[in-house]
């Protein structure tokens, strides 16, 4: 079929060699066992990697447990025994391995094409027998028995290494050179793969530590004003005749002060009098029993933002990908999504042999029946849902709710997350914010505290973090509310039964 096609080089080794067994250590790896009189046996390795793509001899074997991939075995019945008789180039970026057997020729064809290499295996009149990969590109189905075209587009590499590195040597001592050089390329392109995910999550961790910072420094300061509200409450009560509905604003003079200054003090123009000083007055209490909650979060977040910035020079300066996973095994739980990272569990593929859900041997496992999440009904009639496990944290907030729903989860510490389904959009009455607040804090390793911080905000506000274990989420434009278990009006909740008639998991 690639008569005209150029012939390479053959490092002694190769050319007619017979192969003697075949192995597909991952999806994007072959490699091929020959051995020949007077060179003895040899391993050569064909990479579908997106940036280490190219053909060579390795100097160590890589095996494979389980059964072989449907590729490998058709590779095995027609291959092995099989001699490479030359091995030729008809693109630039193409190269053609002609094996002959007892009964047929056959061309395996490896396509460096970066995110578009591919391996296939022709027969002796140029038609496509099966395919490593089969992409399903537009213009270019990969269907058996249709004649072999090459990639309409082919991608050029980027790197140190020329692109005569990725074709076969023409002598042992080129070989081992290449392949030690290629085992440097390939754990430089590990580390980075490992290593580039985690500092974006790191950084982006960082960058949202910062704005919390800068926002609990603000809310810091403003508690400042706190005898400023009491203040004005005061200075309201005792002016209150010169208040009336409509006013955003009123002068009055400051008797607590010498000379008596007239101050202004902002209103409400849609409140009434009594409900204009009520705000003054509810808005001291809320920053003087604020200021200890406030430095509370500052110094944890300084914590955690310092934690941060210690993970982030680790991963900068570790040297390889050893180092990278013995940092993972360091990291504390709440790390769920940097661990895996820095573990290398979430940048690994599916195997192409098995569905998403199957286990080692390729066996779909059985469904388990879906445990329904508990259903509690508010004071004000408000569904109220909980999970219980993480998956069913999950269900609860990536399945069964809204995003205009409502979400609590109990401040830093693991517990379950609560839903407040709000189908309407209504504002949420501060009893069932309580309930449903209460309810976090019960279902939480803080119950035994007494008292709980709940974090709340909208179900639109609440992200899944890829590859962390479930339940683990990020959430934006929070607010807390600090719960006291032992308030037994909120704990009435437990005892109203809701939708799914679950009773008898009341606490």
């Amino acid at each position: 079929m690639f008569d005209d096609a150029p012939a390479l080089e053959l490092e002694p080794a190769l050319e007619g060699a017979r192969v003697r067994g075949v192995r597909q250590p991952d999806d994007r790896t072959l490699v091929l066992e020959t051995y020949r009189a007077g060179a003895g046996g040899a391993f050569w390795m064909a990479s579908l990697d997106a940036d280490c793509a190219r053909f060579g001899r390795v100097f160590q074997s890589s095996g494979r447990g389980g059964p072989p991939p449907l590729f490998c075995q058709w590779l095995r019945t027609r291959l092995v025994g099989g001699r490479i008789v030359r091995l030729q180039r008809p693109r630039d970026q193409v190269l053609a391995i002609v094996i002959e057997t007892q009964q047929a020729m056959f061309h395996l064809v490896l396509e460096l094409n970066r995110r578009e290499s591919n391996l296939l295996l022709l027969d002796t009149d140029g038609r496509l027998l099966t395919a490593m990969r089969r992409p399903g590109l537009p213009g270019r189905p990969l269907t058996a028995g249709m004649p072999y075209h090459p990639p309409p587009r082919m991608h050029k590499f980027h790197g140190p290494l020329p692109f005569a590195a990725r074709l076969p040597a023409s002598g042992e001592e080129e070989a081992r050179r290449l392949a030690h050089q290629w085992l440097e390329a390939g754990a430089a392109a590990e580390l980075a793969g490992m290593r580039n995910p985690a500092l974006k999550q790191l950084r982006g961790e960082i960058k949202r530590l910062n704005r919390r910072l800068g926002k609990l420094e603000a809310d810091l300061i403003e508690t400042a004003n706190a005898a400023l509200w009491h203040r004005r409450g005061e200075l309201l009560q005792i002016h209150r005749h010169l208040l009336g509905v409509g006013r955003e604003s009123v002068s009055v003079p400051d008797v607590f002060q010498p000379g008596q200054p007239m101050v202004d003090i902002p209103l409400h123009p849609r409140a009434k009098p009594g409900e204009n000083i009520e705000r003054c007055f509810k808005r001291f209490r809320k920053l003087r029993d604020g200021k200890a909650h406030v430095e509370r979060r500052l110094a944890e977040t300084r914590a955690e933002l310092g934690l941060r910035e210690t993970w982030l020079g680790s991963v900068e300066t570790a040297e390889n990908t050893d180092r990278l996973r013995a940092m993972a095994a360091e990291l504390p739980a709440p790390a769920g999504r940097l661990r895996a990272l820095l573990s290398g569990s979430a940048l690994s593929g599916r195997d192409g042999r098995k569905g998403p859900h199957s286990d080692a041997t390729g066996r779909q496992p059985v469904r388990q029946p879906v445990r329904q999440p508990m259903r509690r009904i508010s004071a004000d009639g408000f569904t109220i849902m909980v999970g219980r496990s993480g998956e069913e944290n999950d269900r609860v907030t990536f399945r069964l709710s809204k995003g205009r729903d409502w979400w609590f989860h109990a401040q830093g510490i693991p517990g379950s997350h609560v839903i407040v389904s709000n189908p309407t959009g209504l504002a949420l009455p501060p009893v069932t914010l309580r309930e449903a607040a209460w309810l976090a804090a019960y279902y939480s390793k803080g119950r035994e505290r007494g008292q709980v911080d709940v974090d709340y905000t909208q179900r639109k506000h609440v992200r899944k973090l890829k590859g962390a274990p479930p339940g683990t989420v990020t959430i934006a434009h929070n607010r807390t509310i600090l719960i006291d278990l032992n308030e037994g009006e909120a704990g009435a909740v437990l005892n109203r039964v809701g939708e799914s008639g679950d009773a008898n998991l009341q606490a």
